[in-house]
């Protein structure tokens, strides 16, 4: 009965393995207004199966919108694409608006002005101040959609112009509104209105005032909304990132000048704060040294006590020191300057550290060193991630999808879900296992990475290893530290290319498409590791995947600060949670550039013998089939060599 319904609708000419399971399951989700968890393997086509089942959805009941939140601009244009064919080939015309980020849809942004330089939020309150026409400063994109508050005519004969059957990428739409001279990222959230598919990415849901701005412009409820997202694994490291902030001493320079430049008497509010800063960042060098983050007692961090200022003196100077920002990103529209305040920057951060001393809050101190000179830093964030995440349990429906989502529990708990309405799906790979080979050294580990016999014991298996592969071969290690150690002993002749902080995806891509035999380096976590495609015409690049050590985060003060507040909120899960789930996360991510088609062959290579331990329980059950250990890298070597032999690659 569910393949025959899902015909109608899916625009293939035949399913691929499990693909009728997940689709089934993502209907259930919701017609049943569920919190459906689906680990879905790289090959069962997600993207399709969630459109097909919302199609079948809405024959059973009035489901609402669909509302499908993306990591990166190139899974969001897969939708788009998806839903083109369903239109193509089913006549199942589903209206949709793709939405990108404000700024990158700013035609002052993308037109060379000052717009394209600000950081996201400076650009904020610069777009806000151009809406509301603040001393005659307006936004001539704006005003052509809106006249008084309410949508213009324009606008209006826009939308009805562009609503065709057809799927407009970002870039088309934004072209076509430019032409008629409006604002392509207000027309977007207009046209979610008459939308049944919302594509955005992860902040237009976990922001708040993002989701509130969309779902009102949407005509949206939370209750008549059914949310996805996309390659859910990164979803905690996400809704982490967005409630941590920081500042550097040079931004309190930088506003010292503009208290000079622009007469703002400050009553030595800034001198202060940066003294504050210079002495906990002397402690922290002391503490942990240079590069690393010092977490502070509550006595530490207490600004009130070290300016010897009440809070609420403090927030009188902030709220004085935020108008005369105002005044002072005016004067800088009008000469025509960056409209950026560096005051304001200021005082948004210390109004967030005086105020926020909550249970879950952390606050820390480091030193990082820039060509020779000390820039002091000072940050705060919460290990509270279910702040961010707490308002799926209001939404009509929600998925969480991932090709590795192997701890449902853990998902469960560190977002906040109502496990009332949890409900969990786990397919397997739909690749063949005679296609890759999982092979472990334990001979070596990384607990100890930075012992010098260690890392020589690393460097002269891995030169064994590499000297036997022909291929293309991705090589990741747990920090970039142990990489520098372990790179500048490597003996080979095999051109490489090292991830670093200033590295692009694209030149990792054309860097192995121009090498047949060829090796990469990354680390965990990093911009190669996870969430990128190494392929070309659908197929894997790499013939090998090799996890220098368990990518366990850094044991530091951050870590054993969320262990502690991990413990009192999930009592013996605390080191699981903390530890272990994200470094199975790193270490599926890691493994999954090797095999993304039918017809990749390729070897994972984990050199760490804890792999063989308790964390082996947490990965899927044909990994724990399928492992080798060896100890002779001779053995691991020559079986290695067979399966090449064996198993033709086709690239």
């Amino acid at each position: 009965m569910i393949e025959n319904w899902a015909k109608k609708y899916f625009p293939y000419p035949e399913f691929r393995t499990h693909q009728l399971e997940a689709i089934e399951f993502i209907f259930k989700v919701f017609v049943n207004g569920r919190i459906g968890l689906l680990s879905s393997p790289c090959g069962t086509g997600k993207s399709v199966s969630v459109l097909t089942a919302y199609l079948m959805a809405r024959e059973v009941e009035d489901v609402g919108k669909l509302f499908v939140l993306t990591r990166t601009r190139n899974e969001l244009e897969i939708y788009a694409r998806e839903l083109q064919a369903i239109a193509d080939n089913s006549k199942a015309f589903l209206r949709a608006t793709l939405i990108i980020s404000r700024q990158e849809m700013c035609p002052l942004a993308k037109g060379g002005k000052f717009a394209e330089r600000m950081d996201y939020r400076s650009f904020l309150a610069y777009c806000s101040r151009l809406k509301k026409a603040f001393k005659g400063s307006s936004c001539p994109y704006y005003s052509k959609v809106f006249r008084d508050w309410r949508p213009s005519k324009e606008a209006i004969a826009f939308l009805e112009e562009t609503r065709v059957n057809h799927v407009l990428m970002p870039e088309e739409f934004y072209e076509e509104a430019i032409s008629h001279g409006m604002c392509p990222y207000e027309l977007t959230r207009l046209a979610a209105a008459d939308s049944d598919v919302i594509i955005g990415n992860y902040n237009h849901f976990l922001i708040e005032e993002a989701r509130r701005s969309i779902f009102a412009r949407g005509r949206m409820q939370m209750d008549s909304v059914n949310i996805v997202f996309d390659e859910a694994h990164s979803l905690p490291s996400a809704a982490m990132g967005l409630l941590s902030d920081e500042v550097s001493i040079r931004t309190v320079l930088r506003a010292k000048k503009e208290t000079v430049k622009y007469g703002v008497d400050d009553k030595g509010f800034l001198k202060l704060f940066k003294s504050f800063m210079e002495e906990l960042g002397r402690r922290a060098v002391k503490l942990v040294g240079i590069g690393e983050n010092h977490v502070l007692s509550r006595e530490e961090s207490s600004l009130p006590n070290f300016i010897k200022l009440s809070e609420n003196s403090i927030f009188k100077i902030l709220d004085f020191l935020r108008e005369e920002s105002d005044r002072i990103v005016l004067l800088k529209m009008e000469d025509g300057r960056l409209p950026v305040s560096y005051i304001a920057r200021i005082a948004d951060f210390v109004e967030r550290w005086v105020s926020e001393n909550h249970e879950d809050t952390v606050k820390y101190a480091r030193v990082d060193e820039d060509h020779g000179k000390k820039v002091f830093r000072l940050g705060i964030s919460s290990m509270d991630i279910s702040k961010t995440t707490h308002s799926l349990n209001r939404v009509r429906s929600a998925l969480l999808m991932s090709g590795t989502l192997w701890d449902f529990d853990y998902y469960g708990d560190v977002l906040g879900l109502d496990e009332r309405r949890v409900t969990t799906l786990s397919l397997p790979s739909p690749f063949e296992r005679e296609n890759r080979l999982i092979m472990v050294d334990k001979s070596v580990t990384t607990k100890y990475e930075l012992r010098e016999e260690m890392v020589d014991k690393i460097s002269d298996r891995l030169n064994r290893i590499i000297g036997s592969i022909s291929g293309r071969i991705a090589i990741y290690f747990p920090s970039y530290e142990l990489m520098e150690k372990v790179s500048s002993r490597l003996k080979t002749n095999t051109p490489i290319i090292k991830e670093d902080a200033k590295i692009k995806v694209r030149q990792v891509l054309k860097f192995l498409i121009e090498n047949d035999k060829c090796i990469t380096l990354g680390v965990a976590r990093g911009k190669i590791s996870e969430g990128v495609d190494l392929t070309s015409e659908g197929l894997s690049l790499l013939s090998a995947v090799v996890i220098v050590g368990l990518p366990y985060p850094k044991r530091n003060e951050m870590h054993e600060a969320l262990l502690k507040y991990y413990e009192k909120r999930f009592g013996e899960k605390a080191f699981e949670y903390a530890s272990t789930a994200p470094c199975v996360i790193a270490l599926a991510q890691m493994a999954g550039r090797l095999i993304r088609s039918q017809k990749d062959r390729g070897v994972i290579i984990i050199m760490d013998s804890r792999i063989c331990g308790k964390i082996r329980k947490k990965l899927p059950q044909d990994w724990q089939e399928d492992m080798e250990a060896y100890l002779k890298i001779e053995n691991l070597v020559r079986d290695a060599n067979r399966f090449f032999q064996n198993n033709q690659r086709i690239n």
